[in-house]
């Protein structure tokens, strides 16, 4: 009996041995490949979005060829973006340029001028180390980023990166139905109905916030354009695609891309201009906010404010951009399981 006990004790001690040595291989591997793991994630909810215009294409091609349909969206896409890039890139790099190159002169013309702004500030003893002239602007690169050599690794790197998530993003679209079979085969054929439309309603939320947010950001980085040409501003196009990409990251971005442009307006049209963009940004946010993404997202993403925005800064601090935008989808997939759980578990089947 008690030889009995004792292998049964110290089974039970080398099952725990193998739990906790499992446990801390798998967070090592989680850490070490934390990167290439986010990469796999990102690709994955890029299918999830590319998979209906896949699905959609390959239903109208000879032999219903998925491959066909995948290389044609991949390729549209690649194209559409390479496009935008050659058709606005030139005059945004000359922009972006010129803006940092004549930025100390129109800095030093500001401070000079007669305002209220311009008044306090002189009043006040700002930092020689703040202070805006070509060598501090040189200095604060270099010692942000690392000098050159650090801007081009950080270049390659994500070069590298989007190359990879592409491949992933492409193969894992090219065999989604593939793993669809496997998946559904081993579920629950009393379950499987009930998955099958939970998963609908996931990839319908993921496509539907990543084509609704860029959507949004498009619409704002091309109001910004018109409104900054309509006062003449040199610097119309470089502001409007700065205010389109901050526009991209979900609850702050928004408020980030005006705080940047009222400040560059301060400083290269004045007070006047100041603020008449501020008053515009306002305005401009209570329609995007109360109106235009309530409409293209009412039927995609139904989220809580407090969780997308939770999941924003979440996302934000593991990868960054990307990180917050597919974070808010990933939160509104986890919030349609939990629910769907909830009901299933206490009998509630209202939607």
């Amino acid at each position: 009996m008690k030889d009995s006990v004792n292998d049964i004790s110290n089974q039970t001690v080398i099952r725990i041995l193998l739990i906790i040595l499992s446990f801390i291989v798998g967070i090592f591997l989680v850490v070490t490949l934390r990167q290439q793991l986010l990469w796999l994630g990102i690709s994955f909810f890029f299918a999830l979005a590319l998979e209906p215009p896949v699905n959609w294409i390959s239903k109208r091609l000879p032999k219903q060829s998925r491959g066909l349909a995948v290389f044609f969206v991949v390729a549209f896409t690649i194209s559409a973006v390479a496009y935008l890039v050659s058709l606005i890139g030139p005059p945004i790099v000359k922009q972006f340029s010129e803006m940092i190159t004549n930025l100390p002169a129109y800095y030093q013309s500001f401070i000079n001028d007669n305002n209220l702004v311009s008044n306090y500030l002189r009043t006040v003893d700002v930092p020689k180390s703040l202070s805006v002239n070509g060598q501090s602007i040189a200095n604060f690169f270099a010692s942000t980023g690392g000098g050159v050599s650090r801007v081009f690794s950080n270049v390659f790197s994500s070069i590298f990166a989007f190359l990879s998530i592409l491949v992933f993003t492409f193969f894992m679209v090219l065999e989604w139905p593939k793993w669809h079979d496997i998946v559904w085969k081993y579920q629950d054929p009393k379950k499987r109905k009930r998955r099958k439309a939970l998963y609908a309603r996931m990839q319908k939320t993921v496509s539907g916030y990543i084509g609704g947010n860029l959507l949004t950001s498009i619409i704002a980085g091309i109001v910004a354009v018109i409104f900054f040409a309509i006062f003449k501003n040199p610097y119309a196009i470089a502001l409007g695609f700065m205010v389109a990409i901050f526009d991209l990251i979900p609850m702050f971005g928004a408020l980030i891309a005006a705080i940047i442009a009222v400040s560059v307006v301060l400083v290269y049209g004045g007070v006047s201009q100041a603020i008449v963009t501020a008053i515009f940004f306002l305005v401009y946010q209570q329609i995007e906010n109360n109106i235009l993404q309530p409409y293209v997202f009412s039927k995609t993403v139904n989220i809580s404010p407090l969780i997308a925005g939770i999941a924003a800064l979440f996302g934000a601090a593991l990868a960054g951009l990307i990180g917050a935008l597919v974070a808010i989808p990933i939160a509104a997939s986890l919030q349609i399981l939990v629910k769907d759980y909830l009901d299933t578990k206490y009998g509630n089947t209202s939607k």
